[in-house]
């Protein structure tokens, strides 16, 4: 039996997808992202994690409207 999503898990999904697109836009190719509510952790890879603290002020400012009280940069690539 295939579970269904609340309405929420839709939204938090989109809300990811949307996020993803915008690290793509600022040149953040290798992220993942992890979704503890109210903190979005941010994965970078060791090559582009001096850009993504580079870019901190602008991606809080963005991803802050998503819902997130907390953005963290995961300091730990593994």
């Amino acid at each position: 039996m295939e579970k269904m999503n609340s309405p929420e898990q839709n939204e938090k999904a989109a809300a990811l997808e949307q996020i993803e697109q915008l690290l793509h836009e600022f040149r953040l190719e290798d992220v993942s992202l992890f979704d503890h509510d109210p903190v979005l952790r941010i994965q970078v890879s060791d090559a582009q994690f001096t850009l993504a603290l580079e870019l901190r002020e602008t991606l809080v400012e963005r991803i802050k409207p998503f819902g997130y009280r907390f953005i963290a940069i995961d300091l730990d690539e593994s």
